[in-house]
Parts: C-alpha cells; sequence; structure tokens
C-alpha cells in the first residue's frame, strides 16, 4: 500500500500556489519585488528585443490585459420593505392585531420622517443604472415622497381595511440598537431614463395584495 507524503509547510502564499510563474530571470537581476500578478525584470535580466520565454505551460498561455479601475457606485436607499416580508408594513399589522384584541390604542412614531422604498423598485432603478453603464458616483434610490412612520402606517392600515386608533409617540419613546436620524429623507436622483422612481403610495399600492393574501391565509 502507498503512503502519501506528509504534508508540507510553506512559508508564503506563492511558495504554497505556485504563482510565482512569470518569466523567471535570476533572482538577483529582478528590480522590483514580484507578486502573484507580475514583476518587472532589470534591464540585465534577458538581451535587448529578445522575448521573454515561458517557464510552464501555464505561463504559455497568453497574457490577460490589466483590467481597468472599475466604476464604484453607491446606493443609498431609505426605509426599505417589500418581499418576503417581516417589514414595516407586516409588523404595523401584526402590532394593530395586538391592540385591537387588547382594546388599546397603536402607538406609533411620529417624528421620524423617511422615503418609504419598495425593494422592487430599487432593483429596477439599479438595474436601471447598469445597463445604461453610468453608476458610478452616489445615487439616492428612493421612492419619491416622505411621509412619517405614523402616517406610513395610518396608510398601511386604511389599506388593509384594519381600524386602530394610532397614538403618535415621540421617536425616544423607544431604545434601539442603533440611533436613527429624525430626518431620514433622501432627494431622489435622476435615474438614466430622467425620472425618478415612482410616489411610495404607488409602489405600496402594488405590494398590499400580497398583504391581503397573506393575512387571509392567517384567518385575518
Amino acid at each position: 500500500m502507498s503512503t502519501a507524503p506528509a504534508p508540507r509547510e510553506f512559508d508564503s502564499f506563492d511558495d504554497a500556489f505556485d504563482v510565482d510563474m512569470e518569466f523567471a530571470p535570476p533572482v538577483d537581476d529582478v528590480a522590483a519585488p514580484r507578486s502573484p500578478l507580475q514583476f518587472t525584470p532589470a534591464a540585465s535580466a534577458m538581451p535587448a528585443g529578445a522575448a521573454p520565454q515561458p517557464q510552464s505551460p501555464l505561463q504559455a498561455a497568453p497574457l490577460a490585459p490589466v483590467p481597468a479601475a472599475p466604476q464604484l457606485a453607491i446606493v443609498r436607499t431609505a426605509w426599505l420593505y417589500g418581499p418576503p416580508g417581516n417589514d414595516f408594513p407586516a409588523r404595523i399589522l401584526a402590532a394593530a392585531d395586538r391592540a385591537r384584541a387588547s382594546g388599546e390604542p397603536l402607538r406609533v412614531v411620529g417624528d421620524e420622517i423617511g422615503s418609504p422604498t419598495f425593494a422592487p423598485d430599487l432593483a429596477e432603478g439599479i438595474l436601471d443604472l447598469l445597463a445604461a453603464g453610468m453608476f458610478a458616483g452616489v445615487h439616492h434610490i428612493v421612492n419619491a415622497g416622505s411621509v412619517s412612520r405614523a402616517g406610513w402606517a395610518r396608510h398601511v392600515l386604511a389599506a388593509m381595511g384594519v381600524e386602530v386608533p394610532i397614538v403618535e409617540v415621540p421617536l425616544a419613546t423607544w431604545t434601539r440598537p442603533s440611533a436613527p436620524p429624525a430626518w431620514a429623507v433622501l432627494t431622489p436622483t435622476l435615474l438614466p431614463s430622467g425620472e425618478h422612481l415612482r410616489p411610495w403610495q404607488a409602489a405600496f399600492a402594488d405590494y398590499a395584495p400580497l398583504l391581503r393574501r397573506e393575512r387571509a391565509a392567517n384567518g385575518r
């Protein structure tokens, strides 16, 4: 029975993975430290006009061009909601059911303002940027308009036909792991089409049927 060689310890990434595979002039002739991608040999590394000779079949493959610097894009959004749920509308509906069962009003923050953004709309906006090749820079991709948490809650409950009185409370009422800003409204940037995302009310109208089906499936 053959015995496998004992595992070997390597001193470096280059040693372990054999990535030191360029055109291998003598070590003393290397003018700059080698990297897994490229090194610069000194003038004495090879005769003038000589072509580099690959040292292995892998080196003989065509050299890939150095890629250009990628475009950096930063996409900012706010108050994201949508499938698969467990979002603000779903939690507000669950809280409203509990409040109604206990005969108490629903307490919702009234001094936190933001831009509710439907996740599928955000995805479409990002795809528009990518398709147009105009994604470098900072982009605010949010549904148009703004509303308070309490105002959004009222809109959700009205759309679902749930009647529960709402009492507005300040943002400081509850302790949170983070410190959200009271004003979280982003000024939307234009998409390549020259338009903004649709108003948040129109976006929520597309989400409401899914919420209704989920509530009906749960007997509510």
